[in-house]
C-alpha cells in the first residue's frame, strides 16, 4: 500500500520521489526527498494522511527537500483523484447543529473567529500590504505588486457596487478597515463596518480617529446576526472573507439578516472562497487555523437565497489571484521568519507556513475557488451589462 501511494504521487512529481524512514529504509527514487524522523509519524500518515504528514510536518518530524509547493501539488491531486464524495466532520457539524438549537452558535462562532485574527496586529502587519488587507487581490499582471493589486481589488468592489456620493455601505467582517475607510474617503459615502475581532475593532477605532473620519466612518464590535440592533439601512453591502465563518447549515440565516437590513434596489457584492461542488474540507486547516471554518459551494450559495428577495447579476472566479496573493504573502512571511520563531515559536512558523503553502496549491489545482457573487435587492435592469476582456496569462500551464 505505502509503495502504491509513494509511486502515485512520484508520476504526478517532476524528478520523483523518494522516502527515507527512520530505520534508514527507504522507498521510490527521485530527486526530491520526503524524510521521516520519527516512527510515529508513518502510522499516523498512514492513518490519516492529511492530518497525520501536517501535524508531523509542523512539529519538524518530517522534511521536505525539494520544491515543497511541487511536491503538495503532486500530493494533493493523488489525494484529489482518490477522494470520496465525503463533505467534512459530521461529528463536528452535529456538535454545532446542536449549539445552534440551543441559540449558542453565535458565542462559539465569535470564539472561533477571534482565535485567527487576534493573534495580534503585530503579527499581520508582517506580512500582509500597508492596507492590512486579508483577502485574495487582484492580479492585472503576473508580476503586479501586493501594494497595488489589493488596490486594483478594492477599486474593482467600488466599480461592481457603482458606488457614489450618499451611499449608505455596510462591510460584514470589515477586518482592518481598508474598505470602509478607503470607499468613504473616495466616495463620500457613509460606511460601516462590523467585526468579532477586537483587535480589528479597535485597530479600526484608531485609524477613524487618526484620520479624522468621524461621522463619516463607523466600526462596531457585532456578530452578523445582531446587525438589526444598528436601526439602519444599507443600500451597498459588501462582505469579503468573511462568509467561509458562517459555517454549514448557516448560510441561509445569514442571507435572511443582509436582506432585512437592505433597501430594495441595493446591491450586495459577496467576496468568499469557494468550491464548485460540494466537496471535502481539510480537517487540519479547520483544527489548528480557522475553527469551524466552512467553504461553501456555488449551489449551497445560490441554494440559500431562494426567496430572500435577491437576484443574481453575476459570479466571477479569482481563482489564479489567490493562488498569487498567497504565494506573496507566504514570500513575506518568510522575510519575517526570526520575528515569529521568536514570539511564536519554531512550530508555529512551520504550521502558518504550511497552511499558506497548501492553501495556494488547493488554488493552483482547482480545489478551492475564490468567487465575487453580485446580488441585487429585488431585480435591478437599470445595472450596467457586464463585458470582459481577455488579459495576458497569470500562471504558466
Amino acid at each position: 500500500m505505502v509503495e502504491k501511494v509513494i509511486e502515485g504521487i512520484s508520476e504526478r512529481l517532476d524528478g520523483g520521489l523518494a522516502v527515507e524512514f527512520p530505520d534508514g529504509q527507504r522507498i521510490g527514487s527521485g530527486t526530491n526527498i520526503l524524510k521521516v524522523l520519527r516512527k510515529e509519524a508513518v502510522k499516523d500518515i498512514l492513518s490519516d494522511p492529511e492530518m497525520g504528514f501536517c501535524e508531523a510536518y509542523a512539529r519538524g518530524d518530517v522534511l521536505v527537500y525539494g520544491d515543497i509547493e511541487k511536491f503538495l501539488i503532486a500530493c494533493m491531486s493523488y489525494m484529489a483523484s482518490k477522494e470520496s464524495k465525503v463533505y467534512g466532520n459530521i461529528l463536528s457539524y452535529a456538535f454545532r447543529t446542536f449549539l445552534r438549537m440551543l441559540r449558542l452558535i453565535k458565542n462559539l462562532e465569535s470564539r472561533e473567529v477571534s482565535k485567527h485574527y487576534d493573534l495580534g496586529n503585530d503579527f499581520y502587519k508582517l506580512w500582509l500590504d500597508s492596507s492590512m488587507t486579508y483577502s485574495c487581490a487582484f492580479f492585472s499582471e503576473p508580476n503586479m505588486d501586493l501594494e497595488e493589486a489589493q488596490r486594483e481589488k478594492r477599486r474593482i468592489i467600488y466599480e461592481k457596487l457603482q458606488l457614489k456620493e450618499g451611499d449608505r455601505l455596510l462591510d460584514i467582517g470589515c477586518g482592518w478597515g481598508s474598505i470602509i475607510l478607503e470607499s468613504s474617503s473616495l466616495y463620500g459615502v457613509q460606511s460601516v463596518g462590523i467585526t468579532v475581532s477586537k483587535n480589528q475593532y479597535e485597530f479600526v477605532k484608531e485609524r477613524i480617529r487618526e484620520l479624522g473620519m468621524e461621522g463619516k466612518v463607523e466600526v462596531y464590535l457585532m456578530h452578523y446576526e445582531d446587525l438589526p440592533n444598528l436601526k439602519k439601512k444599507f443600500n451597498k453591502v459588501v462582505s469579503v472573507g468573511m462568509f467561509e465563518h458562517v459555517g454549514k447549515g448557516r448560510h441561509r440565516n445569514f442571507f435572511q439578516v443582509v436582506s432585512n437590513i437592505m433597501e430594495e434596489s441595493g446591491l450586495f457584492l459577496l467576496h468568499t472562497i469557494g468550491k464548485v461542488h460540494p466537496s471535502s474540507q481539510s480537517r487540519w486547516i479547520r483544527k489548528y487555523i480557522f475553527p469551524g471554518g466552512y467553504i461553501p459551494s456555488i449551489e449551497e450559495v445560490l441554494r440559500s437565497i431562494r426567496g430572500l428577495g435577491f437576484n443574481l447579476i453575476d459570479i466571477d472566479d479569482w481563482r489564479q489571484h489567490y493562488y498569487l496573493t498567497l504565494k506573496s504573502w507566504r514570500s513575506r512571511f518568510h522575510q519575517a521568519r526570526e520575528w515569529v520563531v521568536e514570539n511564536y515559536g519554531e512550530e508555529f512558523f512551520r504550521m502558518w507556513d504550511l497552511y499558506l503553502i497548501t492553501s495556494a496549491v488547493s488554488f493552483y489545482i482547482g480545489s478551492n475557488h475564490l468567487f465575487q457573487f453580485l446580488f441585487s435587492k429585488g431585480v435591478l435592469n437599470s445595472y450596467p451589462v457586464m463585458r470582459r476582456c481577455l488579459g495576458q496569462p497569470l500562471l504558466a500551464s
